[in-house]
């Protein structure tokens, strides 16, 4: 299987199994306090990386909140025909703190799997606002919802999910030290998928990539 197809279905795969049905914050970074009128958007999934406001894709409103799929390292076992691929999903969110009485809750739907919502309450968001750096409970129940997702799946994109291999998560850090860029949030989910590996491509073709 062609690496760029797989990214591009995983992509897919998170985009329908995982973004669809969440709301969460519309980052403004001109108004982060009483002044932001709370506008929720569902998160995006992207290959690779967020790309910048100029060039989001049509539909998008901006680009976080939204997950990217990143192939971190592959290895084709080519006398068995076969490719692990190693993909980390990059969470990102952004919440400075509670606007009105909105918070975050889960739910369990008919069908026992775990979902998001926001809960306004009756007096709407034009309410009291909380400057506060509880905004990383997004990331994490993002993150809750990607693990939940994944631990319940054994194919993507065509590719079977090694749960031998586990699925590792967290927070990104450097130097020791977990990222702060309040009031962004950003979290991480890896894991591995097998599959066969890609088509050889003969000399002829080489030229037009």
């Amino acid at each position: 299987m062609l690496l760029k197809k797989i990214v591009e279905d995983v992509t897919e795969w998170v985009d329908e199994n995982i973004c669809e049905g969440l709301q969460l914050k519309l980052p403004d970074d001109y108004k982060n306090d009483n002044n932001y009128d709370v506008v929720f958007v569902r998160p995006a999934a992207f290959p690779l990386f967020p790309p910048g406001t100029d060039r989001l894709p049509p539909g998008v409103a901006a680009p976080i909140p939204s997950i990217s799929v990143q192939l971190m390292e592959g290895t084709d076992h080519t006398l068995q025909n076969s490719r692990q691929l190693s993909i980390r999903l990059c969470i990102a969110c952004w919440n400075p703190g509670i606007h009105s009485d909105a918070k975050f809750y889960p739910t369990v739907d008919e069908d026992a799997e775990y979902g998001y919502h926001y809960n306004l309450g009756n007096d709407g968001v034009e309410q009291s606002y909380e400057r506060n750096i509880d905004g990383w409970k997004d990331a994490f129940n993002l993150l809750d919802r990607t693990i939940s997702k994944l631990e319940n799946t054994e194919f993507i994109a065509g590719c079977r999910i090694d749960h031998a291999e586990g699925i590792k998560y967290g927070m990104f850090t450097e130097e020791g030290k977990i990222w702060d860029y309040y009031p962004y949030w950003h979290s991480y989910v890896s894991f591995k998928l097998d599959c066969g590996t890609g088509a050889i491509l003969p000399d002829a073709y080489k030229d037009l990539l």
